[in-house]
C-alpha cells in the first residue's frame, strides 16, 4: 500500500483549498471583517481585490485537482461537495468563534499548497 491509498491527497488538498478561499471571501466582506477585527473596521480596497482573486484562484485550483482525480463526470460534483463542506465549517467557525478565523486561514493555505502538490505529483 502506498500513501496515496491510505490518505485520499486530492479531497484533503481540495477541502483545504476550498476552506482557504471561503476564508478569503469572508474577509472581503464588510460584515465578517467587522466581526473579526471589531464592529469598526472595514477591509480596504486592496484586501477585498487581494482577497477575492485568491478565493477564485483556489476555487480553480480546487476545480481542477477533482477533475484530475475523478475525471469530468464525477470531478464536478465533488468539488461543489467539498465546497459544501468547507462552507458548512466556515459558518460554524463565523457563529462561534469568528477570530479563530485569524489563526487558522493562513495555515490552511499553507496546507493547501502542500497537498495540492502531493496531490498532482502522485
Amino acid at each position: 500500500m502506498n500513501l496515496a491509498e491510505l490518505i485520499p491527497l486530492p479531497f484533503l488538498a481540495t477541502l483545504a483549498l476550498t476552506y482557504s478561499a471561503w476564508v478569503a471571501l469572508s474577509l472581503a466582506m464588510d460584515r465578517h471583517y467587522a466581526d473579526i477585527h471589531g464592529r469598526s473596521a472595514e477591509p480596504s480596497a486592496m484586501l477585498r481585490r487581494r482577497s477575492r482573486l485568491l478565493a477564485r484562484l483556489a476555487l480553480v485550483v480546487a476545480f481542477a485537482v477533482c477533475v484530475r482525480d475523478s475525471g469530468w463526470g464525477i470531478g464536478p460534483v465533488a468539488w461543489l461537495g467539498t465546497m459544501t463542506i468547507a462552507a458548512l465549517l466556515i459558518v460554524l467557525q463565523l457563529c462561534y468563534a469568528p477570530r479563530s478565523l485569524l489563526r487558522t486561514g493562513k495555515p490552511a493555505l499553507w496546507v493547501a499548497g502542500l497537498l495540492t502538490i502531493a496531490a498532482l505529483v502522485t
